[in-house]
C-alpha cells in the first residue's frame, strides 16, 4: 500500500497529536484538515486510507491511523 503524501501524513500526525477525549477519527482528521487549508478530498483521501488500514488489520481506526504513519 502506498503512504500519505507528506502535508497529509502531517494532517494526520496532529489530529492524532490534538485528539479530544470523545473525538471520532473523522472529526479530528476533518478539524485538522481545514487548519491547514486543505481541501475536502484531502480530507477524504486521509481517511479512506486509514479505513482500509483498520478493515485490513481489524483494528479500531486510532490505531489504524498510527500504522499508517509508521508506513514507509
Amino acid at each position: 500500500m502506498a503512504g500519505l503524501r507528506e502535508d497529509l501524513q502531517k494532517v494526520l500526525a496532529t489530529a492524532l497529536d490534538k485528539r479530544r477525549r470523545d473525538d471520532s477519527l473523522e472529526m479530528a482528521v476533518g478539524r485538522e484538515t481545514r487548519r491547514a487549508g486543505l481541501t475536502y478530498q484531502d480530507y477524504m483521501e486521509i481517511v479512506e486510507r486509514v479505513r482500509e488500514c483498520a478493515r485490513k488489520e481489524k483494528t479500531e481506526a486510532w490505531v489504524a491511523a498510527k500504522n499508517v504513519l509508521d508506513e514507509k
